[in-house]
């Protein structure tokens, strides 16, 4: 996701997160939607023009097959959401990949007491 120029990065971030995201949240049968919001060096705003060709975020966007990432986006709620990227600078670029897992010791959510976070254990190495 990139903002348009002459939007301050706190304006996108903000548009992104409280305006797009619950749109996006709404299309059917996305199993997983996660935005990775860009980090700036500390003493920084991000306030540069948005310009410098990197994305101020990216949309991880997962669904159980193909056939449901086609669905979802031809729903109405997915129309919304797509129409909705011209608040942006209205390019998108949908990019399809395959995970290879290397390393997974990700944060496991109690969904029975949310937002309670656990972690799995992973054993410590032995010290010889």
């Amino acid at each position: 996701m990139w903002r348009k120029p002459g939007m301050s990065f706190a304006e996108f971030d903000t548009y992104w997160r409280d305006v797009h995201a619950p749109l996006a949240a709404q299309v059917p049968g996305i199993m997983s939607y996660i935005q990775r919001h860009r980090v700036f060096p500390a003493g920084t705003a991000g306030e540069g023009d948005g310009l410098d060709g990197a994305p101020d975020g990216f949309a991880i966007i997962e669904y159980a097959n193909h056939e449901d990432f086609e669905r979802a986006w031809a729903s109405d709620e997915g129309k919304v959401a797509l129409a909705d990227i011209e608040h942006f600078r209205g390019e998108r670029q949908m990019l399809h990949f395959e995970d290879i897992v290397v390393v997974n010791r990700a944060a496991v959510v109690d969904t029975t007491h949310p937002p309670l976070v656990t972690f799995t254990e992973v054993p410590a190495e032995e010290e010889g």
